[in-house]
């Protein structure tokens, strides 16, 4: 296979890995599944992890196929980058790269959906359109144990912001650990 055909196929396959890994936020963070964009994404995301799913059931409400599911394409596209010789092919390098590729894209996902939630509650909150209730909703979970923490001031919440530390902190250490650990993270989606 020419590079092309190997980026190519790479990048499809990162696109299902965070479809998948966006609907395992969806049922991690309990979001609304009558709206229409989650129910259109779960089924894309059921076509990849319902195998899986038959085999690996959710556990105190994490959905393991999901995880499973985004690992073993993230596996998947070590292994085509592998192909092209950019990088030599361990099985061991290739399980540790698709699990922090995973957890990476993961805080990625979680940060991107914070940042959307809360430059939507400044802009529309009480807008209607689907993906705009959705990040409202996902952000707002996100939040949700960081307002434990730091409680309304003046109504305002600050929660955001601490969360927004705390995933990019996460981001930082997961990132520092597999580059220190010599795996080629600039290679990962999530980087």
């Amino acid at each position: 296979m020419t590079e092309a055909t190997i980026y190519l196929f790479k990048a499809i396959l990162d696109v299902i890995s965070v479809v998948i890994l966006i609907t395992f936020f969806f049922r991690l963070l309990k979001v609304d599944y009558y709206n229409p964009l989650v129910q259109g994404m779960l089924k894309f995301a059921d076509i990849f992890t319902s195998l899986i799913r038959s085999i690996f059931k959710p556990i105190f409400g994490i959905d393991l196929a999901s995880l499973i599911t985004a690992a073993a394409l993230q596996a998947f596209c070590f292994y085509l980058i592998s192909l092209n010789d950019a990088v030599l092919f361990s099985l061991g390098i290739m399980i540790s790269w698709s699990l922090f590729s995973v957890l990476l894209i993961g805080l990625t996902v979680a940060w991107w959906a914070l940042v959307g939630g809360v430059v939507i509650s400044w802009v529309a909150p009480v807008s209607s359109f689907p993906p705009s209730r959705l990040l409202l909703q996902m952000s707002s979970q996100i939040c949700k144990p960081f307002r434990l923490f730091l409680p309304l001031v003046g109504g305002l919440d600050f929660s955001p912001i601490l969360a927004y530390i705390i995933l990019q902190f996460l981001w930082s250490a997961v990132y520092g650990l597999s580059t220190s650990a010599g795996l080629p993270m600039y290679l990962s989606m999530g980087s």
